[in-house]
């Protein structure tokens, strides 16, 4: 019983998330109205305040989930092999291209600022690791290169999927990779 449960908060929650990103497509998260996102979602506002406070909360599960799929593919990639390193992050472009209107709305700050600057610090926390990894030394400015290599990358996918996405997602991870490896290893010694 608890099972069926589950699968129905969880099934409720999608509904919800999806009339959001619906309406998220013809107006700013500010003038959504619960009322507005029930009848979206097509549920009644007693189910609404079941799992939620405000339109705001539903958009935050929406970045958390966002984030946590970015976070385990970042966490997938080991160093070593570039096939092993490529792969972690083709996965999540792909996952970008199958969810591209989700990652539309909150990479191009129509919605949210801290989604963008949220996921640069997972970022920048993920390539401190690697560098380490890498033996490449930090100094006074890594937390610069650091930033403008995730900045260069973030543009690259707003980009990617702004232009309806015309290069694969391997084409994407390959240039995210190579020039990430290119900018680290040029901080070796500086």
């Amino acid at each position: 019983m608890n099972k069926k449960e589950n699968q129905r908060t969880r099934l409720t929650k999608m509904l919800f998330k999806d009339g959001l990103i619906a309406l998220l497509q013809k107006k700013t998260i500010y003038q959504i109205s619960v009322t507005e996102l029930c009848e979206a979602a097509e549920l009644n506002r007693s189910t609404f305040y079941k799992y939620y406070n405000n339109v705001r909360d539903v958009l935050t599960e929406l970045e958390q989930e966002t984030l946590q799929r970015s976070k385990q593919c970042m966490q997938e990639i080991a160093i070593g092999e570039e096939a092993f390193q490529i792969e972690p992050l083709y996965r999540l472009l792909c996952h970008m291209q199958n969810n591209c209107e989700i990652y539309k709305l909150l990479l191009n700050n129509s919605v949210d600022d801290s989604f963008p600057s949220d996921m640069i610090q997972e970022t920048i926390e993920f390539l401190r690791n690697t560098a380490k990894s890498l033996n490449i030394k930090e100094n006074d400015t890594s937390d610069y290169r650091f930033q403008y290599l995730i900045s260069g990358c973030i543009s690259v996918v707003q980009n990617w999927i702004n232009s309806e996405m015309k290069e694969s997602p391997m084409e994407i991870s390959k240039l995210i990779y190579h020039t990430s490896v290119a900018v680290l290893k040029s901080t070796i010694d500086k």
